[in-house]
């Protein structure tokens, strides 16, 4: 087999050491050398380089051993080296975000939308977030590694292409969304744009922040007040499907004769079966016949929300139990539909039904035991809340872009090749760093 060469050994290695320290709080040479099977030597080389480039800083001393003697030199990965602007278009707002390198959140601005904005004027509102947002950083020096749009409905990331929106159905279709910010913002912005579906990068937020660290199959089911959406991840990588259809499960039709319609125009899809919007209906339209419910005690009826739905359900009151049985149904019959599809690890609920609280999680649980299907086989698919808010389709958008730069060598390369006094070309969008090599080839 032919030998890789020494520069390629280097970054390499350098990707191992930095993506343990990003992963890691803190740690020490040791520790590293240990961790990623290099010598102490290399590792103080690989992050001298990084140290000298901003990326990798000192935090103080650790612990001495139980042996005693000199207590060893920390070091972190600097969150503050760059920064990303992230955009979420909702289905009533532009939330505008940056974030530092792990993800977190240092600021926001809303711009709330109507369903009926010109895609034109959403394009004028994501250019003026993005010269806002790094006017601002430009006098810190640090460096925009990217800008990423996360959107509803249907988008081909490759293309930067808005398919189908039904939210903002005066876009139109195949908007290139993309080329149109690039034209907006002029030649002289250099930061890649990424774009995508918004379900997916909530997916991501799970594995890099959330509920799926090590999880290597699951997927994600978003409810909102009118909507519903799915982000799948198999084997580590996010699923889009050779026509971007992977993850819209809120159309599955569930109940093709119910008269239930969805904002996509067809009836009895699973997103208008569960939506909040149909259980507050369900609500008004049985006050009459359940006027002694505790749902109404001092409450009219147009008052009434989800959460006390949730609440006099747990409480025992038996119209409100209904109604979480009824939304627990369709949800276990679509999601046991998935498991049989896909046979996911775990299913993480976000959205509205993270405040319907124990009792419909548990219901959702129960109604899927009780499914049909391969009775006889056990599915261990676990089904939980997401830890999650408002912010997850920014900041899984924020951290694909940040994994998207690191994982894919560009801040080893421009660390080697700097510091070897080489010129480098663009590396090229989602190329794979090598397994970190032992020093012994060094």
């Amino acid at each position: 087999m032919q030998s890789r060469k020494p520069k390629s050994l280097k970054i390499a290695n350098m990707a191992a050491v930095l993506e343990l320290l990003r992963t890691t709080h803190r740690a020490s040479i040791a520790e590293i050398s240990v961790r990623i099977n290099l010598s102490k030597t290399t590792v103080r080389k690989i992050l001298d380089n990084y140290i000298e480039a901003g990326l990798v800083i000192s935090v103080g001393k650790g612990e001495s051993t139980d042996e005693g003697g000199k207590r060893p030199e920390l070091f972190a990965f600097n969150k503050n080296h760059g920064y990303v602007i992230s955009l979420h278009v909702t289905p009533e707002m532009l939330l505008s975000v940056i974030t530092d390198l792990n993800a977190d959140i240092t600021h926001s601005k809303i711009i709330m939308l109507d369903r009926q904005v010109h895609v034109l004027q959403v394009v004028r509102f994501l250019a003026e977030a993005i010269r806002e947002f790094s006017a601002g950083k430009n006098a810190s020096g640090e460096r925009l590694i990217g800008v990423v749009i996360a959107l509803p409905g249907l988008v081909d990331c490759d293309r930067g292409m808005s398919i189908y929106s039904p939210h903002y159905p005066s876009w139109g279709r195949n908007v290139p969304l993309k080329q149109m910010l690039i034209a907006e913002l002029g030649a002289d912005f250099a930061a890649p744009i990424f774009m995508d579906c918004v379900n997916r990068y909530q997916a991501f937020a799970e594995l890099e922040k959330g509920r799926a660290p090590d999880r290597g199959s699951f997927l994600i089911i978003d409810a909102l007040d009118e909507g519903l959406g799915g982000g799948m991840v198999f084997s580590g990588s996010i699923q889009r499907g050779s026509q971007c259809l992977c993850g819209e499960i809120g159309h599955m039709i569930l109940s093709p004769n119910d008269e239930t319609s969805c904002i996509c125009g067809a009836r009895g899809c699973f997103e208008a079966m569960v939506s909040a919007k149909r259980v507050l209906r369900l609500v008004r339209d049985g006050h009459a016949a359940n006027r002694g419910s505790s749902l109404f005690d001092g409450c009219a009826p147009q008052q009434v929300t989800l959460e006390r739905v949730s609440e006099c359900a747990a409480a025992g009151d038996e119209f409100a139990r209904a109604l979480i049985e009824d939304v627990a149904g369709w949800y276990a019959l679509g999601l046991n539909n998935i498991v049989m599809v896909s046979d996911p690890e775990l299913i993480v609920l976000q959205g509205v039904y993270t405040r319907a609280g124990d009792y419909f999680v548990e219901r959702v649980r129960a109604r899927m035991s009780e499914l049909g299907g391969l009775p006889d086989v056990e599915k261990q698919v676990r089904v939980e809340y997401s830890t999650m808010g408002d912010e997850r389709g920014a900041v899984g958008a924020a951290a694909f872009v940040i994994c998207n730069h690191f994982r894919s060598g560009h801040s080893d390369r421009a660390a080697v090749l700097s510091l070897d006094g080489g010129q480098r070309r663009p590396p090229v969008d989602g190329v794979t760093p090598e397994p970190a090599v032992s020093s012994s080839a060094q």
